[in-house]
């Protein structure tokens, strides 16, 4: 059985920004982090592709990230 992809959002409200974080498996299969980040409302934005070793690896570094985004003033939200 293969681990389920995992997602995460945060936004900050202030600055009407987001941030999402996508572990999926790409098409080799490995699992990839893809972050997206951009202004809320606007068709704008970013996105990076980073590699985890595992799916256990993926989580950490959305775990990492989220410390982060709260030190910077995000919030949780809803996803997609």
């Amino acid at each position: 059985m293969t681990a389920p992809t995992h997602h995460h959002a945060w936004r900050h409200p202030e600055k009407a920004r987001n941030y999402r974080v996508y572990l999926e498996r790409d098409l080799f299969g490995d699992w990839s982090l893809r972050n997206v980040w951009g202004g809320v409302g606007s068709g704008r934005g970013r996105m990076h592709n980073t590699g985890a070793t595992s799916y256990e690896d993926g989580l950490e570094q959305i775990r990492e990230s989220d410390k982060r985004r709260v030190q910077r003033g995000y919030f949780a939200a809803a996803c997609c």
